[in-house]
């Protein structure tokens, strides 16, 4: 066998026979190769600061571009609903300024009406050698019902339908009890505002002799209010103030629709003792129309309404001043039943009066009652191109059609209460 394979591997030795252990020991202490070894590691610590910086300076860069981007994605969202807001502002401030003019012309339109009648009736009564009371009740509102129901509100209608539509009510199914709150409702508005109008006038006095919608009523025979107060005017003046007027303001919003016609509304009236509970029930009927849009339902509260305002009550204090009207409810009654009610008319008509005036108060007493208890149920839908917060005053007030109709209507009431 080869010796090679036999003979175990010896270690070196140096001189002295011990095994040698210098050059290990020498290249591990070896300067050249620790200085190598710092330098390598010095710079791997530098490249890896100078990535890192690199790193962080790039997201640094990265985020505040998209911050910057944000920002400007921001702004420019900002401008744009500011430039939306503002269009959207102005288009409904045309819109009131439409509406406005209309009722400018339609009262415009009526004033004019009752000066050609009156003139023409002057003319024809001289022609005809007719003496006409112009200072006679039942002539003025002859004269006033044409002139406004048959002449400014055909004018009015078809101005109306150069305006779109904005939206559009309804869509509430009511049943009778919400129907019957409303009507409850509607009789205690009508108390409480008849309230607020005596206090009124209590605390301003006109110190004037105006002429008051009741006097005129009073004068006038029963069957000409009935078809003037019970019928004519609330058909016209739901058609009005309520149809045409909310279909148009739809879209702006439950709120603004309630509070506009029923502004408008009772501003029309041209007089304290009609305006808060004009618009009180305006506001009412108005809320009444939007949710369900039935106009039908708001006509027939206003019928209710101004029959027992307007006629029964009427007809009651003549009887209670001893007022002998041929064709009143007194007379007709004596008619009916074949007897002479003169000497117990004036205790009855006191006594119905009393139970009218205790049921508005039940009827005010039960309305706020019903308010509170159903006041989650009351909600007022934003609408679809709801009103810009903080511009909705001059959106509706400050243009030039509804500044011109709130002029008339303030001469109106300065008119009717002069100092």
């Amino acid at each position: 066998m080869d010796e090679r394979f036999e003979q175990p591997e010896r270690e070196p030795h140096g001189a002295s026979g011990q095994p040698d252990t210098t050059s290990q020991s020498e290249s591990g202490r070896d300067p050249e190769r620790e200085r190598l070894l710092r330098e390598t590691q010095i710079e791997i610590d530098r490249m890896k600061a100078a990535a890192m910086e690199e790193i962080q300076s790039s997201t640094a860069a990265y985020v505040q571009m998209q911050v910057q981007q944000a920002c400007a994605m921001a702004q420019a969202r900002i401008f744009m609903e500011e430039q939306e807001k503002t269009a959207r502002s102005k288009e409904q401030s045309r819109q009131f300024s439409r509406l406005g003019l209309v009722l400018f012309a339609f009262m415009g339109v009526a004033f004019a009406a009752q000066l050609v009648l009156i003139v023409i009736t002057m003319l024809v009564g001289l022609v005809g050698g007719l003496d006409v009371d112009f200072d006679n009740q039942t002539v003025q509102i002859v004269i006033s019902a044409i002139s406004m129901y048959g002449v400014a509100f055909p004018v009015a209608a078809l101005l109306m339908r150069l305006i779109p539509k904005q939206g559009r009510p309804g869509g509430e199914t009511w049943s009778a009890m919400q129907l019957a709150a409303c009507l409850v409702i509607c009789i205690g508005i009508g108390f409480v505002g008849i309230l607020l109008s005596q206090f009124v006038d209590v605390v301003f006095p006109s110190g004037g002799d105006g002429v008051q919608p009741e006097d005129m009523m009073t004068g006038a025979g029963m069957l000409l209010n009935i078809a003037m107060v019970v019928f004519a005017a609330p058909v016209v003046e739901e058609l009005l103030y309520r149809k045409m007027l909310i279909d148009r303001i739809a879209a702006y919003g439950d709120g603004v629709s309630v509070v506009v016609s029923g502004l408008l509304f009772g501003l029309a009236h041209g007089n304290f003792s009609q305006f808060f509970y004009a618009f009180g029930l305006g506001a009412l009927f108005a809320y009444v129309y939007i949710k369900t849009g039935h106009i039908g339902y708001t006509i027939g509260f206003h019928m209710f309404f101004n029959l027992i305002g307007g006629v029964f009550t009427v007809e009651l204090n003549k009887g209670l001043m001893e007022v002998r009207d041929p064709a009143g409810m007194v007379a007709r009654l004596e008619q009916l039943f074949g007897v002479d009610l003169g000497p117990v008319v004036p205790l009855v008509c006191s006594a119905l009066l009393t139970v009218y005036l205790v049921m508005s108060v039940v009827c005010a007493v039960g309305g706020l009652v019903i308010l509170i208890s159903r006041r989650k149920e009351i909600v007022f839908r934003p609408g679809e191109k709801p009103m810009v917060w903080g511009r909705r005053f001059s959106a509706v007030v400050l243009n030039p059609g509804v500044i011109l109709y709130l002029l008339l209507c303030a001469g109106l009431f300065r008119m009717s209460s002069p100092v």
